[in-house]
């Protein structure tokens, strides 16, 4: 009986001198192998300090705490890194770093020590050995990736940050597909997560439930402004498929063009839109559509127009408002004519034929040429309407 209270008294000093630098034990096992356990409270404040959420208690707090939970549990971790965490609030990062360096030799599968060390790894810049201490914390503890993983994005930023993390850039690695959902959804810029693909000189990871983020990834380069990056990118990219960048028609002999918008048709889904339709025997076009009162883009596209010089359709139907419009506007979006833009004649107008071949230049000296279909719905019950087919880039040549 003596023994047991001595134990109870021991478990609840250690509490309370526990409870002074923020650590909470979760249960008490007077019985049990290390009669208390404060593993979840201990990663907890280690996270907490981790984000800087909390601030660094008392070193001669934590170095007590620590010692005290040693005389109880001689081979445990935790407490040697309260001992670290004390060392590191006195200052003493050699001597911390050792005493973290014991605290692993213990174990490995620690969070706090795992945490520490990887801190203290980037600080030395060594950035190799501080993602290899984020890669076995996020293994061990799936729960931390939220707070880790925006660290390792910013990680990207930088190319030699990149260069070390090529070799987990694997459709095995658990936490590469929430990375580079979490590069291409928070960091100020696509550019650095696209090219830790791009230096990786091989096709990124086909993992399906990645497909929204090299979508979405593609999108945001376009939209800032690195269409060279994201041409770079989209044939490494797994549904990138090279004869996209080129076509116009949306369908080929094997059916649907796949790939990612804008490179392939983005169709506008509103009170303003298009899609895919057939248009007779020979194969499938577009039908662009705008309501009432409405004007936007129905569709957009990038193409690389090689040789091409001219745009060519034929409109094979159109249903009219009064003051309705469509119009193809071309413009040149990398190359030395950056810039320079070209308008189609009105195709919902009376005067354009039906069911005739048309042609449109595209400007000259331009790698890289976004399409647009303007519409305007203009004044009527119905939506305004056209169907588009037998589209095609070619070379200069008189229109039938």
């Amino acid at each position: 009986m003596v023994l047991l209270f001595g134990l109870l008294l021991s478990v609840l000093a250690f509490s309370q001198a526990a409870a002074s630098i923020g650590i909470k034990l979760d249960t008490f096992r007077p019985l049990g192998g290390s009669f208390f356990s404060w593993r979840s409270a201990q990663r907890d404040l280690a996270i907490e300090l981790f984000q800087k959420r909390k601030k660094l208690p008392d070193a001669a707090k934590l170095v007590r705490s620590g010692h005290m939970g040693l005389r109880y549990t001689p081979l445990s971790a935790r407490s040697v890194w309260l001992v670290g965490k004390g060392l590191e609030a006195r200052k003493d990062f050699e001597g911390a770093r050792r005493v973290m360096a014991d605290a692993e030799r213990i174990t490995r599968r620690d969070t706090a020590v795992q945490l520490w060390l990887a801190e203290d790894a980037f600080r030395r810049s060594s950035i190799a050995g501080g993602l290899a201490h984020y890669d076995l914390i996020m293994r061990v503890e799936p729960a931390t990736q939220p707070e880790i993983l925006p660290r390792l994005a910013a990680v990207m930023v930088a190319p030699e940050g990149r260069r070390y993390l090529q070799p987990y850039i694997r459709a095995n690695n658990s936490w590469f597909r929430p990375l580079l959902i979490a590069a291409v959804n928070g960091l100020p810029r696509a550019e650095p997560a696209a090219r830790l693909l791009i230096e990786r000189r091989a096709k990124a990871p086909a993992i399906a439930e990645l497909e929204p983020a090299y979508a979405k990834l593609v999108t945001r380069l376009v939209d800032e402004g690195s269409v060279d990056v994201a041409l770079r990118l989209y044939p490494l990219l797994p549904n990138g498929k090279p004869d996209a960048l080129g076509d116009v028609s949306g369908v080929t002999k094997n059916g649907l063009v796949t790939g990612y918008p804008p490179f392939i048709w983005s169709l506008a889904n509103d009170s303003f839109g298009a899609t895919l339709v057939s248009v007779d025997a020979k194969g499938s076009g577009i039908e662009f559509y705008g309501s009432s009162g409405t004007v936007g883009m129905a569709a957009s596209k990038l193409v690389t127009p090689g040789a091409a010089s001219q745009l060519r359709w034929r409109v094979y139907d159109r249903s009219t408002n009064l003051q309705s419009a469509a119009t193809w506007i071309v413009t040149c979006v990398a190359g030395k004519a950056k810039g320079a833009a070209q308008t189609s004649v009105n195709l919902l107008d009376a005067a354009t034929p039906l069911n005739k071949m048309m042609a449109m230049p595209l400007p000259s000296d331009c790698d890289v040429v976004r399409l647009d279909m303007r519409i305007a719905g203009g004044i009527g019950t119905n939506p305004a309407s056209l169907i588009v087919g037998d589209l095609e880039l070619a070379k200069a040549a008189t229109a039938r």
